[in-house]
Parts: structure tokens; sequence; C-alpha cells
């Protein structure tokens, strides 16, 4: 058994869920027993988008106007208890670029400009909360409660593939001096290891990215699946992550079609939902 095996071994999975009126909020477990942050992921209910993105659609990106997609982001800040300027989105493009954030860039995302294309973003101020849209991928959530530093991203298979996860400590460890064996790291709801589904072009790049890892499986309609919870477990482990800091929630979007959107399963005909983390 190599290394890696050992330590995926200890790795917890595990979640929370809870719903404040009818928006319903996913957790780690983990992250929630630490003191001085506060984080989440959403479900699609409680909102009031209308058709395949009802009903709390959170993604920008959709065909739907932007009133109502901002409607939805505050009936789920107020659940949250999150202030609303506070929030600084990522302006995802399936890379690894992780920006520093700060409260100068509060709104950047919603009310204000856009950032420049990132998919992680890592602060040590109380006065952002990070956040990060989803539909399939994977959220990372980072927390170094020695340097109060926090870090978020969001990784689909391109970013998994390419170590989003490993790029995102190094962002901590750069502009905040964290330890690695300091940080905690959760996984948020994403398609999970037997729904992947993949040719066997994408199949290699995960083969020859990780050729320490047996990552193939095979769907039950006989297509080659690929196990990315292990690729972002393998990735933290060798960024110097301990095992016992990580969590997976292990939570499926494609299986869960009443509480989570999935762009795969629903063919784009979806909404999207989001990631957040702050220090409080």
């Amino acid at each position: 058994m190599t290394d890696f095996e050992k330590a995926f071994a200890q790795i917890s999975i595990a979640h929370g869920y809870h719903t404040i009126g009818k928006v319903g909020v996913f957790t780690l477990p983990l992250f929630s027993a630490l003191p001085d942050i506060d984080h989440g992921f959403s479900a699609r209910t409680g909102g009031i988008s209308p058709g395949c993105h009802a009903s709390l659609n959170l993604s920008f990106s959709r065909p739907e106007p932007r009133d109502t997609i901002l409607s939805n982001f505050h009936i789920f800040c107020r659940a949250c208890d999150i202030p609303v300027g506070s929030l600084v989105m990522d302006c995802y493009a399936h890379d690894t670029e992780v920006l520093p954030v700060t409260a100068d860039d509060c709104g950047r995302g919603f009310t204000r400009e856009p950032l420049a294309p990132c998919d992680g973003l890592v602060t040590q101020d109380p006065a952002c909360t990070l956040m990060t849209g989803h539909a399939d991928c994977m959220a990372f959530y980072c927390y170094d409660p020695v340097t109060r530093s926090i870090g978020l991203a969001h990784a689909g298979w391109r970013g998994a593939l390419n170590r989003m996860g490993a790029s995102l400590i190094a962002a901590m460890v750069e502009h905040y001096r964290a330890n690695p064996k300091d940080i905690y790291v959760g996984v948020g709801p994403s398609i999970c290891p037997s729904c992947f589904e993949v040719g066997e072009d994408v199949a290699q790049l995960f083969d020859a990215a990780y050729p320490e890892l047996a990552l193939r499986g095979t769907s039950p309609c006989g297509k080659t699946t690929i196990d990315l919870w292990r690729v972002a477990c393998c990735q933290f482990f060798e960024a110097g992550i301990l095992p016992e800091h990580m969590q997976l929630m292990g939570v499926c979007t494609v299986e869960e079609p009443e509480r989570l959107y999935s762009h795969r399963r629903d063919r784009g005909e979806t909404g999207g939902m989001t990631a957040y983390l702050r220090l409080i």
C-alpha cells in the first residue's frame, strides 16, 4: 500500500445539511467544529427562479435575468447571515489561477466588475466572504487557524487534473506564510466517482498526471469513470496536508436532483450553486 493509500484511508467522509426557511445549506462537520470561520454550500431550494433553474439559481452564466439571480443571492445571504456587501466571487476559467483579495475587492463579480480570470481566492481579511460557483465541479475549502487565512477554489476536471488544490495551498503559503501541516481542507458536493464518465482521451490524461493512483472505474452502462475525489485528496496530500485535516462531503450532485443542480445530469439546462467561506 502506498503512502497516499494509507493516508486516503484516514480521510473522513461526512456532511451536514440544514434548512433556514426553505434555503438548504450543506456543511463540513470538520469545518463546523473549527472556531472563527463560517462556510457552506448552497442547495437549489428556497429561491425565486422558475423552470429548469428552480429555484435558488446562483449562477450569472445561466440565461436568466440578472436581477433574479441577485435576488437569489440576497435570499441566500439572509438565510446564512452573510453581509451582502462582503461578497467576492471567482471569475472561473477552468484553470489554476489563485488571487489574493481584500476588502477593496468586496462586490467584485456582483455589484462591481468581475475579478481577473481565476478559479481560486485567498484572504486574511474578515471583511471578505469568498464565493465560488458550481454545478458538478468540486469546491475546495482551506483554513489555516495559525495565520487566520482562508482559501476557496472551483475545480472542474481540468482544474483537478492540473492540481488546483496544490495551487490554492501554494498561494496561502506564498501570501500568508501558512504551513501546510496547519491547514484544514474540505471538498464540497460534486460529481462522484461512479458518475464522472469520460472518454479515453481524458482518462489517459489522468493516467499520465497521477500514475500512482487507481482512478479508473466502470459505470453501470459500461463507460470509463474517473475518481476526482481521490485526485483531490492526492494533490492535497502531496502539498503537505495531514489526512486528519481533510474531509470530503461525499455528496454527488448528479444523484441529488431534489437538492442540487447538475450540469451533466441536466445536460446544461440547470442552475448553479455557490460555495462560501469567511472569517468571523
